[in-house]
């Protein structure tokens, strides 16, 4: 949460002086953003089925669990990718995206289930670039695909696992609250 979402939002809004924009949080292309999203997250939702089915993972506690997910987008695609569109162009930020991606995940799945991920984050990139907003993301491809994702890395999420999600959710919603209404004057510190 804290180098995530607080260090994201402080430097943006307070350091910078800058808006929600230049983290993917706009209102620019929403309709297309929303419908893009639909249209991947429809047509991912049959493997996450069939993944499930075969993992004998409740679809419902999976996809939750993958829905209350908004940290990870939102630092990939909102922070990470955007910074480095800024300092080097969209290409090498589509790559390096990907990296990122791959580097995050090591350790806590094999490194050819990190670089597939790595090949879907650059996939997110590419998309995501076209609009730069998240919600062409989250809430409807981004958490069908992410649990694609964990169910191919093994990872079956049940009801205690939605649970922490909803926490870390509330918790990265109050952050953004806290950090987006402090006032001007605070902004310089």
């Amino acid at each position: 949460m804290v180098f995530g979402t607080f260090i994201p939002l402080w430097t943006v809004l307070h350091r910078r002086g800058e808006s929600l924009e230049q983290l993917g949080i706009t209102r620019k292309f929403l309709v297309t953003s929303l419908i893009v999203s639909f249209v991947l997250g429809a047509g991912s939702a049959f493997q996450l089925i069939t993944l499930a089915s075969a993992s004998n993972a409740n679809i419902a506690s999976h996809l939750v669990a993958n829905f209350l997910v908004l940290w990870e987008p939102f630092f990939v695609f909102g922070w990470l990718y955007l910074r480095w569109e800024r300092a080097f162009g969209w290409l090498p930020a589509i790559a390096l995206t990907g990296l990122g991606f791959t580097i995050q995940h090591l350790g806590s799945v094999p490194l050819a289930a990190a670089a597939g991920f790595g090949v879907f984050a650059i996939m997110f990139a590419v998309v995501f670039a076209l609009v730069r907003n998240l919600v062409v993301l989250w809430p409807l491809f981004y958490p069908v695909a992410s649990g694609i994702g964990t169910l191919q890395a093994g990872f079956v999420m049940g009801w205690d696992d939605a649970g922490i999600s909803a926490i870390l959710l509330v918790l990265q919603l109050l952050i953004f609250w806290w950090v987006a209404t402090k006032p001007r004057s605070l902004r310089a510190a």
